[in-house]
């Protein structure tokens, strides 16, 4: 028997002793049913709390957000599936060839996965209209490198210069025009085109990003 219960009831005996004789059985039996109810209660285990519904539904919600952060981190350390020139339109080979741009150069601006090519660049300009130029031209090569088409959605390379913050709302048409000689087609509405100067230039930017290397 544990030495506290046994005192305790050592106690009950004495303080019974104090009472009238006729109630002294009865006054027993409360006070070691009380005794017996208190260490019950103490041993018992503990029941969790029942949660509200809307504790519940923040478990959820918590549990969902950590199986989306867990997927964000596998995207990101999923390693990139690197160029397949097999699958590379014709037009992205004959600027490689050309301009001696290489599928290590490409792979260092974007994640390669089921097709996609997803930009990891990073522009070290601050010149806003330098940094727009620079976006227009890497979107020109994200879409031929799936389309063949060296070129850009203004209103994508308008989002980016925001998301860069590099947007400059009053110049932002005027910087396009200052740079006309690598754009074709910046007087009509819809995408606009690479010119000869515009491929140059790109394999240029690339170089500057990636690093020149001495082939595949």
């Amino acid at each position: 028997m544990d030495a506290a219960l046994k005192a305790e009831i050592q106690e009950i005996v004495e303080l019974v002793k104090t009472v009238p004789e006729s109630l002294q059985v009865r006054t027993l039996e409360l006070l070691l049913q009380d005794l017996l109810d208190r260490a019950n209660e103490q041993t018992r285990p503990t029941k969790p709390k029942k949660k509200a519904q809307g504790e519940e539904d923040d478990d959820a919600a918590r549990g969902q957000e950590t199986g989306k952060d867990r997927n964000k981190t596998e995207r990101r350390t999923r390693e990139s599936a690197g160029l397949n020139p097999n699958t590379l339109p014709m037009r992205v080979k004959a600027f490689m060839k050309r301009t001696k741009v290489t599928e290590k150069q490409i792979e260092k601006l974007f994640h390669i996965e089921d097709g996609q090519y997803e930009p990891i660049w990073v522009l070290s300009g601050t010149k806003f209209s330098k940094t727009q130029v620079q976006i227009a031209l890497l979107q020109s090569l994200q879409r031929a490198l799936t389309s063949g088409e060296f070129s850009f959605d203004r209103e994508s390379v308008r989002e980016e210069c925001k998301k860069k913050n590099s947007y400059d709302r009053t110049n932002f048409k005027a910087n396009f025009q200052n740079s006309g000689k690598y754009f074709s087609g910046l007087d009509k509405d819809g995408l606009v085109s690479l010119t000869d100067g515009g491929m140059t230039e790109l394999a240029s930017l690339i170089n500057e990003l990636a690093g020149v290397t001495d082939g595949n």
